[in-house]
């Protein structure tokens, strides 16, 4: 058969088996492989041919130097044959033709196998048999099951035409049929099983990187699932605070009702003076007392929306102790005549990372439900302390009402628990309390018995404020 043929014989076995080039950069999955396997096989490949290449090259140079070009040219002109097959597949995979440049590796090392076993007979390939044989497997295995099939079963060919030429070369001698024989045992072996570990640790590879990629779909799954988880949860916490701000809205309705009155009536008493007022002063008088009063009816609506709103928390470096005494007003109003209420710093300068509206709505939810405990009045406190040990601020409310139980202090932070009868609470004060107070990084302590009121400590981390 013609070289011509051969190529065109061993092209119609190997190649409908591999997979087709796709028209794509180096970084194409090899073979059906993962992106990180491709890009590894890329780079073994370009350099098994640089190796394999200049290995050829310097054979085939010392050789034409020592014999000097004589009676057997065949030897350097199959090893520069190697050496420029691997140049055309290096130019090939330089062109992103990964697949395309190990195909042809493989037909080309066949052929000049083919050439040199024929040639030369098995016996003289020995040395040089690991040189030719191994580099075909390799690349074969990672071509897939079929190229290395066929690759095998074709070496294995060369090896019996090889064994034929050195039983041949002696009339077939008996004893040099048998050393033939025992050559071709030993070379077939070898490459059969060289081919079935390469086959199964190349298998073993892609199964683990399948099973790899299988495990990250999973857990890039769960991941977005726990983010969703998370975004839910911090929505549902959101709606939480709203809930409890639009009941702390209710219970304040009639106080800053009542307030309004107020106004009202300032502003009734201001324009009547405007009417009855003959000069010019006391007309200006009058009208500056009216807008002082909308002045203030327009403070107490705006802190009132203010409040209500549906906003997120927006944590800052926040000054509790001002905070704190700018909403004594407010919880007087929460009071009324009935409940001695104390506000006091005590010097506290720690400053917390919190977000204002939440710790305005936590007091005001802690103050409506001391108010609740105290039908018949009595004595709400809210002190502030610096814990510079800890290095926290612990912020401590207590009322004389009429305290809790064991049994519901155990179960009063949890969500919509509650003893109120039905219409008349939510139970999301104190779990809300407790969230937002844990999501800063602090807790929530209560201490409270029945007929001795209640004292709830919320410590939270804080740094001291510098003093002059």
């Amino acid at each position: 058969m013609t070289p011509r043929g051969r190529l065109l014989s061993l092209s119609a076995c190997i190649l409908p088996h591999m997979p087709i080039p796709p028209p794509s950069p180096r970084d194409v999955p090899v073979a059906g492989v993962s992106p990180s396997l491709g890009r590894r096989t890329d780079a073994m490949l370009r350099g098994l041919l640089h190796m394999v290449g200049l290995f050829h090259l310097c054979m085939a140079v010392w050789i034409a130097l020592r014999m000097g070009i004589g009676l057997d040219v065949m030897v350097p002109l199959i090893a520069g044959l190697h050496a420029l097959l691997c140049l055309v597949c290096l130019l090939e995979h330089h062109a992103g033709r990964t697949l395309r440049a190990a195909a042809v590796f493989v037909i080309g090392e066949l052929l000049l196998a083919t050439l040199a076993y024929t040639y030369w007979g098995l016996a003289a390939q020995s040395r040089l048999q690991l040189v030719v044989i191994l580099p075909v497997l390799l690349v074969s295995a990672v071509l897939g099951r079929r190229p290395l099939g066929w690759a095998t079963a074709w070496l294995s060919g060369l090896m019996v035409a090889g064994a034929w030429v050195d039983a041949s070369s002696l009339m077939f001698r008996p004893d040099r049929v048998l050393l033939a024989v025992n050559d071709l045992a030993i070379a077939v072996f070898g490459t059969w099983l060289g081919a079935w570990l390469l086959h199964h640790s190349v298998t073993g590879l892609r199964e683990s990187l399948q099973v790899a990629r299988q495990r990250s779909a999973e857990l890039a799954g769960k991941r977005d699932e726990l983010q969703l988880e998370i975004q839910e949860k911090e929505r549902s916490r959101e709606q939480l605070v709203h809930a409890m701000k639009m009941e702390n809205v209710g219970r304040l309705a009639s106080g800053i009702a009542h307030d309004f009155n107020h106004v009202l009536a300032l502003i009734q008493g201001y324009l009547a003076k405007a009417r009855r007022s003959t000069g010019e002063d006391a007309l200006q008088e009058a009208l500056q007392g009216a807008q002082s009063a909308t002045r203030r009816a327009a403070t107490v609506s705006r802190r009132l929306l203010d409040f209500s709103r549906l906003d997120p928390g927006r944590p800052q470096l926040l000054d509790a102790a001002g905070t704190v005494m700018a909403m004594e007003p407010m919880l007087q109003q929460v009071f009324g005549d009935r409940v001695q209420c104390r506000v006091a710093t005590d010097g506290a300068t720690g400053q917390i990372h919190f977000d204002p509206a939440q710790l305005e709505s936590i007091l005001l939810s802690l103050a409506v439900n001391a108010e609740q405990a105290m039908p018949d009045g009595g004595r709400f406190d809210l002190t502030l302390i610096d814990l510079p040990a800890s290095g926290e601020l612990l912020i401590r409310v207590s009322d004389t009402g009429q305290g809790m139980s064991a049994e519901v202090r155990a179960h009063c932070l949890e969500p919509f628990f509650t003893t109120k009868p039905m219409g008349e609470g939510t139970g999301l004060g104190l779990a809300v309390t407790a969230s937002l107070v844990r999501a800063a990084g602090g807790e929530v302590e209560v201490d409270s018995k029945p007929g001795a009121g209640t004292r709830i400590g919320i410590r939270l981390p804080a740094r001291q404020r510098a003093t002059a």
